[in-house]
């Protein structure tokens, strides 16, 4: 088990530092360099209990939301990590998980995740519901990799529960999840059931994939 003591307000307070403003527009440039605005949401709010950190509108309308991660350095060591930190309990309590992590939360509105390593000077963007549903599905997997579970941070009264994960095993297990069977099993057109003009059909699908 390895542990980190935390203080939550004195985290939060280091990633809304302006900072790193320059980074982050730098980095999003690299990406959208046709970008029109890309807004900053720092104020308590629903955006931020949505866990949208950052607004970018594009030319051709669309607004894009990401939430955005630092992984800092071990404040022991100061040796900076390179893996991805998946929060299973953002509130562990009496070894009991009182509020989910982000990165299994199903509430979040967020499009991506901005998930930046300032110590090797590198940022991964990923696309949330992705990471989601490759988080909620390969976990009980990744908690089994030696010395990976349980990351305990400290908060005061409470711990925040997370699981490191390599980036090789991580993209694994989201190609994975983006790559699945199509076809392949007899499929016949059921027999529809008649209301007035309209026709219904009842499919049933084989559950593997």
């Amino acid at each position: 088990m390895t542990s980190v003591v935390h203080d939550f307000q004195t985290s939060l307070s280091k990633s809304l530092s302006l900072n790193d403003e320059g980074y982050w527009i730098k980095f999003y440039l690299s990406i959208w360099p046709e970008m029109l605005s890309c807004v900053r949401l720092d104020a308590n709010s629903k955006w931020q209990k949505w866990g949208v950190d950052r607004m970018i509108l594009l030319p051709g309308g669309r607004q894009v939301f990401i939430d955005e991660k630092m992984r800092f350095p071990n404040p022991k060591t100061g040796v900076s990590y390179d893996d991805f930190l998946c929060e299973e309990w953002s509130v562990f309590q009496n070894r009991v998980g009182v509020k989910v992590g982000w990165t299994l939360d199903r509430e979040k509105r967020c499009d991506f995740i901005a998930y930046a390593i300032p110590g090797i000077g590198r940022c991964y963007l990923l696309p949330f519901e992705l990471l989601r549903i490759t988080s909620e599905l390969f976990f009980p997997s990744w908690k089994d990799v030696p010395r990976a579970y349980p990351k305990n941070a400290f908060n005061g009264e409470y711990v925040t529960r997370s699981c490191a994960v390599s980036w090789d095993l991580l993209f694994d297990s989201m190609r994975k999840i983006m790559t699945r069977n199509f076809g392949g099993f007899p499929l016949q057109i059921p027999p529809p059931t008649l209301n007035g003009d309209k026709a219904h059909f009842q499919w049933t699908i084989p559950r593997k994939l």
